[in-house]
């Protein structure tokens, strides 16, 4: 039997000896070659269906086709594992929310389709706090109910309040890991999981007493754990943004791959087919030990897999390699099916059958329309809209209106404001259904009213776009509004950014005032101090947030069904928009 700490360079020495003798010293044999597979997706949001319409553009020529869906990626998955010897299959987080199959399912959905891949490895993704640390917990036990499949969840900078937190009943690792440590082909990988600190607490809705550690400082300690363990292979799953991926991998030690998330990032030779690719797949930077990282990451809603290939001759990288697989229907036109990077697969048919379950208790919902919307209602978070973006100048359709359905939802209310990240797509022109409203405003949030001075009123506002301005904020935190009116300068200091700031009266179009106290309504997301509106937190702790209880969607739902006919709106809180670089 071998005594701890005889490895298999030591293994390889003896083996040499006996076969050559002295003839060769054991420091001159090359250590023997491996290559790990990482079958890997992200940011997949409920989005559980396949993707009708996506656009590409190939040789002069464009194409709709169809896309992704989770059966397919069940499909793709599988044929990683048959067609390679040594594969781990990972997800880098934001699994729920986003569609109605979590609305309706509370992440059932979700984690039943998951478990037909059986996934390795999950991290959790700031989305996955979108319901509370109960919400989360209720996700993760419906990942755990399929005995034959077990999916290691991973969150080393996590740190929910042990006795009071539903995900760490007696002890801190309840729920989830910092690291696991696979056995694959006979040697050992050491996987790291990372969530984004600031972002999660912030634009998420964990728990109080639950708190997020710096991700570097996490990612150095339990790195020194797992070398302390003898592991030298060591990859990070990460949910960081790709930016702080790169970030990351040159400041740390021993990082070997990380296969992120959060970022939505498209790796890969895509950009002539009018896709927003980002870099090669997959990236290839250097450590803090000078040694090769390799970085990749898979988009987003259940289009893209991945396949990283990392090689190693020893415990060292020696190559990256590997190839993204963007998942289009068996029908697709051979002139997309032949390019490299697209690959045809059909769904998986377990998973279809399962997913079609699912439907179907979906089907009255979808079917029942609620308006018309006259005009395509197009949507974006922060900015005046470009012609990509369907029109020129002016500010998002879709927030305008979601914006004017709260403030007619409340009116008690003075005005309404809302975070852009809180909507989620446009709408297109013709029937409007509750499904369509609920795939607009997908989370699980409540109309609250606020009550709120002037000055409190243009402080949020500043901090709503400091965050979005900031590394590790979003730009969903932009402000959108009803009932109020702003310019806003973007290239001015911190505080000084939101000026003419006024108020819609029975008189028109007034100047707030700083020390008057008016009523907002708002979501329960932003009501806690989420995306960077942290005022409204302060606030909520001395009273001054009341909740309605009425579902934001249903709010919005109710308002379409009155006014029957949904126009582009003509007014846009934002008046004058001014960028950094103007």
């Amino acid at each position: 039997m071998l005594q701890p700490g005889f490895g298999k360079f030591a293994i390889a020495a003896v083996s040499s000896l006996l076969l050559f003798g002295c003839a060769q010293a054991p420091s001159d044999i090359p250590p023997a070659p491996f290559e790990l597979t990482v079958a890997h997706v992200n940011d997949h949001h409920s989005n559980l269906l396949p993707h009708a319409g996506t656009q590409l553009h190939v040789m002069g020529q464009d194409y709709e086709v169809e896309t992704g869906g989770f059966a397919r990626v069940v499909s793709q998955i599988a044929a990683i594992r048959a067609a390679n010897a040594n594969v781990l299959a990972l997800h880098a987080g934001d699994a729920i929310t986003g569609t109605l199959f979590y609305t309706i399912f509370n992440g059932e959905a979700d984690a039943a389709l998951m478990n037909q891949v059986c996934f390795d490895a999950f991290a959790l993704g700031n989305h996955e706090f979108d319901n509370g640390d109960k919400g989360l917990k209720h996700f993760l036990d419906a990942l755990a109910l399929t005995q034959d499949c077990r999916t290691e969840v991973l969150a080393a900078n996590v740190e929910p309040q042990v006795g009071v937190s539903p995900l760490t009943p007696k002890t801190r690792w309840d729920s989830f890991k910092p690291y696991t440590i696979f056995s694959v082909g006979g040697e050992k990988v050491g996987l790291i999981g990372l969530d984004i600190a600031i972002k999660t607490k912030n634009s998420s809705q964990p728990d109080a007493t639950t708190m997020f550690a710096d991700e570097l400082a996490t990612a150095q300690y339990y790195i020194a754990e797992l070398q302390q363990q003898g592991i030298e292979k060591i990859g990070l799953l990460t949910h960081i943004q790709y930016k702080n991926d790169l970030r990351l991998a040159e400041q740390l030690p021993a990082v070997d791959f990380i296969v992120g998330g959060d970022s939505h990032t498209l790796l890969g030779d895509y950009a002539s087919y009018g896709l927003p690719t980002v870099g090669p797949y997959p990236m290839q930077v250097t450590n803090a030990d000078g040694a090769p990282v390799c970085i990749a990451q898979a988009w987003q809603y259940s289009q893209v897999v991945g396949e990283l290939k990392v090689s190693f001759a020893g415990d060292d990288v020696a190559s990256c390699g590997g190839q993204p697989h963007l998942l289009v229907s068996t029908d697709a036109p051979e002139a997309i099916t032949r390019l490299e990077g697209f690959t045809a697969v059909a769904p998986d048919a377990t998973a279809q059958k399962m997913l079609v379950t699912y439907q179907d208790s979906l089907d009255e919902l979808t079917q029942t329309n609620i308006a018309e919307v006259a005009e395509r209602l197009c949507m974006k978070r922060m900015g005046p809209m470009t012609l990509a973006d369907c029109g020129i100048g002016r500010q998002s359709d879709v927030h305008a209106i979601v914006a004017e359905a709260f403030l007619a939802s409340a009116p008690q209310a003075d005005f309404a404001l809302q975070n852009g990240g809180g909507v989620r797509t446009d709408l297109n022109a013709g029937a409007l259904t509750i499904a369509d409203a609920y795939r607009l405003l997908p989370f699980a949030n409540t109309l609250v009213e606020v009550q709120i001075t002037g000055a409190e009123v243009k402080q949020v506002l500043e901090q709503a776009v400091e965050y979005a301005l900031s590394d590790s904020g979003s730009d969903g935190a932009y402000p959108h509004g009803a009932g109020i009116r702003f310019d806003v300068d973007i290239s001015a200091a911190n505080g000084e950014r939101f000026s003419n700031l006024q108020v819609k009266t029975v008189s028109g179009w007034q100047p707030l005032q700083p020390e008057q106290s008016y009523t907002m309504i708002t979501n329960s997301f932003l009501a806690g101090g989420a995306d960077g509106w942290r005022l409204l937190g302060d606030l909520k702790q001395a009273g001054l947030v009341q909740d309605t209880y009425v579902n934001y969607a249903q709010s919005f739902v109710d308002w379409a069904r009155k006014i029957k006919t949904i126009k582009r709106p003509t007014e846009h809180s934002t008046q004058s928009y001014r960028a950094a670089d103007e």
